[in-house]
């Protein structure tokens, strides 16, 4: 099942380099604390975005890893950065030290492909954690450390730092996800191997197969390094995915691994006990309720940096309209919002229409959002041929094929939007007022999976699915959101939208798949059957 999907953005290096500078002149004016602290981590993250950026556009000209002036004065920078970090958590966010200038890099590429880094964005992976993990490492010659990118830029120049090891180098592995494998060179290589190391390979994950961290442990065992000289630094304690090779399973057991896992600790310093809090949706972020019965706040994961920054301002944009909880601050990458402890679930039947479609317009006129911000109409095609094809098999498939005549037409009449992506009942309460209340808002448009950003019908058919809305009711919801709603766009969308939730259901072995398979099944049946396109997909 086609589910997850990676991004990207393009950036002007020399906007992004100067924005590093102001902010790093900004922390200097900061008290010391928390604040500080996360400025300053945020400018770290950053900063290793950008690395990754520069490594990824040479590693595409030369198809091998290799130094460049470039990325080397960019990790020189990162790692003295990663010191200024390690000095302020060590400190408990009292003291920085001197913080590095950032060099003058010329030469620059006109843009660059700077990739999201996941665990930063969406797992609550801290560079901190990795400090920790670091420092419980037992090694037997000096530290070598390789970050796998894209996130291993910033991971690995914090371990250096913390193993006073010199720059890391950071890899791009490639080919087959279930196979990758790693190119250097010579050069590099020669380096690499030039004297006797204790090599720390440095990523989050493992994911389904590990073959990250696999392609980087097979270059060593190929070149002569020993098991022995090789430790693994991931982001949890789990084992590898189900499509990992028996031999990288054998060799994950048998290394030496020291998971930097998420510590709360640093947050109960702050707000004292927690208690961690779950819906049940597999797709939550990590949340935490602090307090006491009356003065209730709920801590949520929202991204490091100007992630996290992005969304308070959108939180506090929707409050200010009336639709979601209110904000109180970001702590280091966690939002923190009041509790509504007086508010309940919505009732089993209960469909809020018009409130539901207020939502979705002011968040679509609140909210607009840029070119290449979400999946394609290709793109949201070829995951619901996928899908629908494992669900209903190649038949069924084959019908989609005639939606796809007209699909570049149809992708001129997209305007992104932030859409929420995520309307289902569960995530709606109802306060003793009697108003109704969004919960987890923010993050959806911008979550580890293949939508982003999309059109306002995404939202419309998606509310249309989940709270099962006849053709009377989805016309009020588009009434009551007061936006355009392209009626061949809505209906593609309601097809792409049951096809992505069954893909999200199935892998997470929910309940609601077989609904979502037969609410498939009825809408290609009546697509095959049905006089017009527009009719079969909207009703």
């Amino acid at each position: 099942m086609l589910v997850f999907g990676d991004s990207s953005e393009k950036a002007d290096p020399r906007e992004r380099l100067d924005g590093l500078r102001e902010q790093l002149a900004a922390i200097h004016s900061l008290a010391p604390g928390i604040d500080r602290h996360a400025k300053l981590v945020g400018v770290l993250t950053a900063a290793g975005q950008l690395l990754q950026g520069f490594a990824d556009a040479d590693f595409s000209l030369a198809q091998m890893d290799r130094r460049t002036r470039t990325t080397d004065e960019l990790t020189a920078f990162l790692l003295e950065l990663s010191r200024a970090v390690s000095r302020s958590w060590e400190s408990r966010f009292a003291s920085l030290g001197s913080l590095p200038a950032l060099p003058k890099l010329d030469d620059l590429p006109e843009q660059v492909e700077l990739r999201t880094p996941e665990g930063f964005a969406y797992y609550a992976v801290y560079p901190e954690a990795y400090a920790e993990a670091a420092r419980t490492l037992r090694l037997s010659a000096p530290a070598r450390v390789i970050g796998i990118r894209s996130i291993g830029t910033t991971l690995a120049a914090i371990v250096a730092a913390e193993l006073q090891a010199p720059p890391p180098i950071t890899l791009r592995p490639f080919g087959d996800p279930f196979a990758r494998q790693v190119a250097l060179a010579p050069e590099l290589a020669r380096e690499l191997l030039d004297g006797e190391f204790h090599y720390v390979i440095v990523d989050e994950g493992p994911g389904q197969s590990g073959s990250s961290f696999g392609a980087v442990a097979d270059w060593l065992k190929a070149h002569g390094v020993p098991l022995d000289r090789i430790a693994f630094v991931p982001s949890h304690t789990g084992d590898l995915g189900p499509q990992a090779s028996g031999d990288h399973r054998r060799r994950w057991h048998l290394a030496q691994r020291v998971p930097a896992t998420f510590d709360p600790g640093w947050l109960e310093r702050l707000f004292g006990p927690l208690r961690e809090f779950s819906t049940g949706d597999p797709w939550e972020r990590r949340k935490y309720l602090a307090g006491a019965e009356h003065e209730r706040l709920l801590l949520k994961f929202a991204g490091l940096g100007a992630i996290g920054e992005d969304k308070l301002a959108m939180a506090r944009t929707l409050h200010a309209a009336g639709f979601t909880p209110e904000p109180v601050a970001l702590v280091h990458g966690f939002l923190v919002e009041r509790w509504l402890g007086d508010a309940r679930p919505l009732r089993p039947g209960e469909k809020p229409v018009d409130a539901i479609g207020r939502y979705i317009g002011a968040r679509a006129r609140l909210f607009p959002a840029g070119p290449g911000s979400g999946a394609t109409l290709l793109e949201l095609l070829e995951m619901t041929r996928r899908n629908v094809s494992l669900a209903l098999g190649g038949g069924a498939a084959s019908s989609i094929d005639r939606i796809a005549e007209n699909i570049r037409a149809l992708a001129q009449r997209v305007v992104p939007v932030r859409t929420d992506n995520k309307l289902t009942p569960h995530e709606w309460l109802r306060t003793s007022d009697g108003r109704l209340i969004k919960t987890d808002g923010l993050d959806h448009h911008q979550g580890h999976d293949l939508i982003g950003c999309q059109d306002v019908a995404w939202d419309i058919a998606g509310a249309a699915v989940e709270f099962d809305l006849d053709t009377l009711e989805t016309k009020r919801l588009i009434d009551s959101a007061q936006c355009r709603a392209d009626p061949e766009l809505l209906g593609f969308c309601r097809l792409a939208y049951l096809a992505f939730r069954l893909g999200q259901a199935t892998l997470a072995r929910e309940h609601g798949a077989d609904r979502y398979v037969a609410l498939l099944r009825d809408l290609l049946h009546q697509h095959h059957h049905s006089a017009t396109r527009q009719q079969s997909l909207v009703d």
